[in-house]
């Protein structure tokens, strides 16, 4: 249960990606490993342990074995993903509405299941940019929690509701800040929100910003509420963004009770995947390949070795994969039903929306199968249309053999997603062995 505790720990206290990398960036701190800039030059050595962060959302950690260079057979990289998807807030926010609330303006960020975010306590976070003297500060934020909420509409205004209801993202779903103050209605419901950004800053800083040097921000109407243990025996876990922090939770575990032998260890944790990973920070964007040159050139190999390597390599790509819904076992595919504490689930796609192939299924099954870890496989149901994730994207800008791996959970992309206790479990183990193959 001592993993599950800290799980439920870094999820609270993980509200948006930027807020995830600073925590993981504090525990390989803490546990030795080195910061590298990429405006520098790397002078890497022999058991060193290193990370690297692009954008404030965005980490690869790495350890070099002990080895000579020359009998590195390669990486071992284990990628998943930084963000969920939440209600970004525009820029000039704030909607007053007849004469007495205010509103916040946000846009979807990813694909959600709008209902969920109804009627529930909500917090606004993310990143901020000030002005301060002749620089540009950037600073993580985390207002109140419970600062605003989406009420429903009564029953009794919409008799339809429980028949079937669309929502628009633009009016339905626009989050209640406040109120309007009487004294100064017009600036009051204008300067709200930059003003509690404001009073955020002053607290951790000690400084004293005002409105006016605010210059931009990152921020996100984000589910403050705890992640809890569920179930008669506790067996489940409820918790805001379990897809995909979940994963990058085990990865970050297994990358620091691994111990590399003739691999170099790799956890890559992208920003976007919830939104195509169509950035720089993204796994469609050069981070990866960038890091693994770098890498390279710090260790003195040369570009040939590099290819050698990548030729020699594996990807572990980690996100969630849908468990079997015990009130819609139909949407399941008929043979690949993954089900909550059965274990790791190896996931399939006809299309290559995944990138399991028979030869990278064969490795991880027997990877599974030395270390006692309890497998379970997931394909689509034919008829229904499913997702993709990251490890295709990574491989067109790195290539290597790759597998498509998660853990299984219930009501993926809610505001409160639910999985099984025991699973976590599996994968910490999975990754551990894999980083000390």
């Amino acid at each position: 249960m001592k993993a599950i505790k800290t799980l439920m720990e870094f999820l609270d206290n993980s509200v948006t990606s930027y807020h995830a990398v600073d925590n993981m960036k504090k525990k390989l701190s803490e546990e030795g490993f080195v910061e590298l800039s990429e405006k520098e030059v790397w002078h890497l050595e022999k058991g060193g342990n290193y990370f690297v962060i692009r954008n404030d959302s965005s980490l690869i950690a790495f350890r070099v074995p002990k080895c000579d260079i020359n009998a590195i057979k390669g990486w071992h990289v284990y990628a998943a993903h930084s963000d969920s998807p939440a209600f970004k807030i525009k820029e000039n926010p704030q909607i007053a509405k007849e004469g007495v609330y205010v509103s916040i303006n946000t846009e979807k960020y990813g694909a959600m299941i709008l209902s969920t975010w109804l009627d529930r306590p909500l917090t606004i976070a993310g990143r901020v940019c000030v002005e301060d003297g002749d620089e540009t500060a950037t600073y993580l934020v985390r207002l109140k929690d419970n600062i605003c909420m989406i009420p429903s509409l009564a029953l009794h205004m919409n008799r339809d509701m429980n028949n079937g209801v669309t929502f628009s993202a633009q009016y339905d779903m626009m989050p209640l800040l406040s109120m309007i103050c009487q004294e100064n209605r017009e600036k009051s419901s204008r300067e709200l929100l930059n003003r509690e950004l404001a009073k955020t800053l002053n607290e951790m800083t000690g400084k004293n910003y005002d409105t006016q040097d605010i210059l931009s921000y990152d921020l996100y109407v984000e589910n403050c509420e705890k992640a809890v243990l569920a179930g008669v025996k506790d067996e489940f876990i409820m918790t805001p963004r379990y897809d995909d922090l979940a994963c990058v939770f085990a990865g970050l575990e297994g990358i620091l009770t691994g111990k590399p032998n003739s691999y170099i260890d790799v956890l890559a944790v992208f920003d976007n995947e919830e939104v195509g990973s169509l950035t720089r920070q993204g796994a469609d964007s050069t981070f990866l390949c960038d890091t693994l040159e770098t890498i390279t050139e710090g260790l003195g190999a040369d570009r040939a070795m590099f290819r050698r390597w990548n030729a020699g390599s594996f990807m572990l790509s980690a996100d969630n994969a849908h468990a079997c819904h015990p009130n819609q076992t139909g949407k399941a595919d008929p043979t690949n039903r993954p089900y909550l504490n059965r274990g790791l689930v190896l996931k399939y796609h006809g299309g290559q929306q995944y990138a399991t192939d028979a030869c990278s299924a064969a490795y991880v099954k027997k990877l599974c199968k030395r270390n006692d870890i309890p497998l379970q496989t997931y394909a689509n149901h034919s008829d229904i249309p499913g997702g993709r994730t990251l490890g295709n994207l990574a491989m067109a800008q790195v290539s290597m053999q790759a597998a498509d791996i998660g853990l299984p959970q219930l009501a993926m992309h809610s505001a409160y997603e639910t999985a099984g206790t025991k699973d976590i479990g599996y994968l910490i183990h999975l990754a551990k062995c894999f980083f000390s193959e």
